[in-house]
C-alpha cells in the first residue's frame, strides 16, 4: 500500500510544480426583477432576483440564485434558493449563460410571515411549505461598459423550475426578468 501511494503523492507533487498558473477567475453579481407564472391557474406574480456566479474557467462555474417572490394564488410568498453549474458563451456583443441546478423553495401565506417574521425567514414558521425542484435557465447579457477588472451589464433572464410534488404547490414556475450586474476579474489588471 505504501509505495501505491508514495507514487501517488509522487505523480500530484510533480503535477502540481509543473502546471501553467491557473486563472484567478470571474465574480459575477446582478440583481433585478421578475414576472412568474405557475401552473395553477390564474397564479402570476413576482419580485425581486439576487444571481451570484464564480466563474473559474471562461465557460464554466458555479452560481446561486436567490429570489424572493409574491404570488396570487393562496396570497402567498416564496423564497427560492438554487445552486447551478453554470456555462457561459459569446455570440458577438452579447454573453450568453446557461444554468443547471437545484432549488430548495419556502411556500407560505402572507399572513404568516406577517405574523411570524423572523421563523419565516429561517424557514420554520407553521404553515410553511419546503419545496424541492430542478431548474433551468438561460441569461443575456448586453455590457454597458467596461472598467479596468470587468463590465457592468444589462440583462435578459428566463428560467424554469420544475418540482418533485405537486401536493404541495404547482407542478412548475416560469419567471422572466430584467437584470443589471457586473463582472469582477480577480486576475485582470
Amino acid at each position: 500500500m505504501w509505495p501505491r501511494m508514495r507514487t501517488i503523492l509522487l505523480v500530484l507533487a510533480i503535477s502540481a510544480a509543473s502546471a501553467a498558473p491557473a486563472s484567478a477567475g470571474v465574480l459575477d453579481i446582478d440583481l433585478g426583477g421578475e414576472a412568474s407564472t405557475t401552473a395553477w391557474p390564474d397564479d402570476y406574480g413576482g419580485g425581486t432576483s439576487l444571481g451570484i456566479a464564480y466563474y473559474f474557467l471562461p465557460w464554466l462555474g458555479a452560481s446561486f440564485i436567490g429570489k424572493e417572490q409574491y404570488a396570487k394564488v393562496d396570497d402567498r410568498l416564496l423564497e427560492y434558493f438554487s445552486f447551478n453549474a453554470a456555462f457561459r458563451g459569446r455570440l458577438g456583443r452579447v454573453r450568453i449563460t446557461g444554468t443547471l441546478g437545484g432549488v430548495h423553495q419556502h411556500e407560505e401565506p402572507r399572513a404568516v410571515w406577517m405574523d411570524q417574521p423572523f421563523d419565516s425567514i429561517v424557514g420554520v414558521a407553521d404553515g410553511i411549505r419546503h419545496r424541492f425542484a430542478v431548474r433551468t435557465g438561460v441569461q443575456l447579457a448586453v455590457p454597458l461598459g467596461h472598467y479596468s477588472r470587468g463590465d457592468y451589464y444589462a440583462a435578459l433572464d428566463l428560467d424554469g423550475t420544475l418540482f418533485t410534488d405537486t401536493d404541495k404547490g404547482p407542478r412548475w414556475m416560469t419567471s422572466v426578468g430584467v437584470d443589471v450586474g457586473f463582472t469582477f476579474g480577480f486576475g485582470a489588471q
